[in-house]
C-alpha cells in the first residue's frame, strides 16, 4: 500500500520535533529518550518508505544502550539532514510521482 505524501510529511515533522527534544535530553545525560525514539523509528520508518531512517533508528538505539553521547549527536545530525532532504523533496509533489526516497538495502 502506498503511503500518501501528506502522511510522510507529517511523519517527518514529528521526527524533527522528537530530535529537538532528544538533543535537550542528551545534554542532561538522559539516554532514555534516545532509546525510545531509536526503537520507535527502527520499527515504524519502513512503514513510511524510509528504510534508511529505520537503520538510523537502530543505530540510535544501539548508541543509547552504550550511552555514547558523541555517537548519538552524530546520528541525530545525520537524521536531521536526511529528514530535511526528504521534506524538501516532497514540497509540491503528489503521491503518484514520489519515488521511494531511501532505497531498501
Amino acid at each position: 500500500m502506498e503511503v500518501p505524501v501528506e502522511l510522510k510529511q507529517r511523519y517527518l515533522s514529528r521526527r524533527i520535533q522528537e530530535l529537538a527534544v532528544l538533543k535537550e535530553a542528551l545534554l542532561k545525560d538522559d539516554y532514555s529518550h534516545a532509546l525510545r525514539i531509536g526503537h520507535q523509528v527502527k520499527g515504524n520508518a519502513v512503514t513510511f518508505d524510509f528504510p534508511l531512517m529505520a537503520s538510523m533508528g537502530s543505530e540510535l538505539e544501539h548508541a543509547a544502550r552504550k550511552q555514547d553521547k558523541e555517537k548519538l549527536f552524530i546520528i541525530v545530525q545525520k537524521m536531521e539532514s536526511a529528514i530535511t532532504a526528504a521534506q524538501s523533496f516532497f514540497v509540491g509533489r503528489k503521491a503518484s510521482v514520489v519515488p521511494e526516497l531511501f532505497p531498501r538495502s
